[in-house]
């Protein structure tokens, strides 16, 4: 496998299966994922509240992360991940039968549920398998194989589409998904003993006290809502805006993807390692500063080719974001209680994924608010956030000492 040689020989093995399910699994998401708000809106003539509900998608599941977590605790992690994985890869099946956009939005909405349960599980096996000194890294070289493949497939879906219904092309995308899910299904991965038998309630009332007791743990959860707040609330808007304003179709959508994961490629390599070497907040507030871009490239863009620096950006500062908010809440977490830290991190995901699309749609429906107004808010608050993160950065470390003196600033 490409830069296995540049990974500890500890982690080799693991490496070699995970970047393969990656491949994989870019594959599917290469072939559909793109393509889901253009069929949505172009085809099947959804309207700006289902665009709205595609693009809170992903977050949904989040809410159920922490039931997830209580139910994991002491448990093998790797059944908790596969399974949903498989179910939600399968559900591109049922997309032959999604002849109208409740259908498919429907379908689309429980595969970002089930796909987003697994996070959890899949966190803590990134911890187990990867030594803490090259994780950053040795992700990032997993994440650039994905690129790699995603413009591929991207690129060859992109034509596909044009002369072939996407109901005989995402069933096809399944089978690469599922193909994925057995083989990162043959990583070995070491049990850590954690409490069993926590009660939910118990459990979700710690995960608030958590919350409250970490105050550079709060901080730096606060910075990343504000942030991903303001992407979710212009994501649907940024979506019309492309689709009904700047006329992109699937070809066009396809070179956006291309560029897109081309610049992730640059990214995970430059990420990985100095996440490494940098506490997490300094990262993302650099990162959010260089996101507030991309709406006012929005806002002052009237082609279709003007976008391009914005999905530029989008490639640099999203595979950052990738790396970042997985390498935080690991920074931040005691080994023991990660899985709780991840699902009280993902559940104000699924908070703010849901509240910015839907009150977007909702706004911009009904002709409240006009698309520079979504854009100029959301660069304003994404500037906001930053100054969220870095007084949690001056001001507080992990409450566990050893694993704070770890990192430098």
């Amino acid at each position: 496998m490409f830069f296995a040689k540049r990974v500890p020989p500890v982690a080799r093995d693991a490496y070699n299966k995970d970047a393969m399910a990656g491949m994989l699994s870019a594959a599917m998401g290469g072939i559909t994922l793109p393509f889901i708000i253009v069929i949505a809106r172009k085809t099947l003539h959804a309207s700006p509240m289902e665009v709205g509900i595609l693009t809170m998608a992903p977050a949904a599941g989040y809410l159920l992360s922490l039931p997830w977590a209580n139910v994991t605790l002491g448990r093998s992690k790797m059944p908790f991940a596969i399974y949903p994985w498989l179910i939600a890869r399968a559900l591109f099946f049922l997309t032959i039968f999604a002849t109208t956009s409740n259908i498919f939005v429907g379908i689309y909405v429980l595969f970002c549920i089930f796909a987003a349960i697994a996070v959890p599980p899949y966190t803590d096996i990134m911890k187990e398998i990867y030594p803490d000194s090259d994780r950053g890294k040795i992700m990032g070289f997993v994440r650039v194989l994905t690129s790699v493949c995603s413009i591929i497939f991207v690129l060859i879906a992109g034509v596909v589409l044009k002369y072939v219904s996407y109901r005989y092309v995402f069933p096809v995308a399944a089978i690469f998904g599922i193909w994925s899910t057995l083989v990162f299904k043959k990583i070995n991965v070491p049990q850590v003993a954690a409490e069993t038998g926590v009660k939910l309630f118990r459990f979700l009332w710690d995960s608030v006290v958590v919350l409250f007791n970490d105050k550079g743990y709060l901080w730096f959860c606060s910075g990343i809502f504000l942030y991903g707040l303001a992407t979710y609330f212009a994501a649907p808007v940024f979506a019309l805006y492309e689709v009904d304003v700047l006329n992109v179709a699937t070809v066009r959508q396809s070179v956006y993807t291309f560029v897109v994961s081309i610049c992730s490629m640059i990214g995970y390599f430059h990420w990985g390692t100095r996440l490494d070497r940098r506490r997490p907040e300094k990262i993302v507030a650099a990162q959010s500063l260089a996101w507030a871009l991309i709406p006012v490239i929005y806002l002052l863009s009237t082609k279709w080719w003007m976008l391009v620096p914005a999905k530029i950006l989008l490639g640099i500062v999203g595979s950052g974001n990738d790396l970042a908010y997985f390498m935080g809440v690991i920074y931040f977490a005691p080994r023991e209680r990660l899985s709780q830290y991840q699902a009280i991190f993902l559940t104000l995901i699924g908070i703010r994924g849901i509240i910015g699309p839907l009150s977007a749609g909702w706004l911009v429906e009904r002709n409240i608010l006009g698309s520079s107004s979504v854009f100029i808010i959301c660069a304003v608050a994404t500037v906001v956030s930053v100054g969220v993160l870095m007084f949690g950065y001056k001001r507080y470390r992990p409450i566990h000492e050893n694993h704070g003196e770890t990192r430098a600033n």
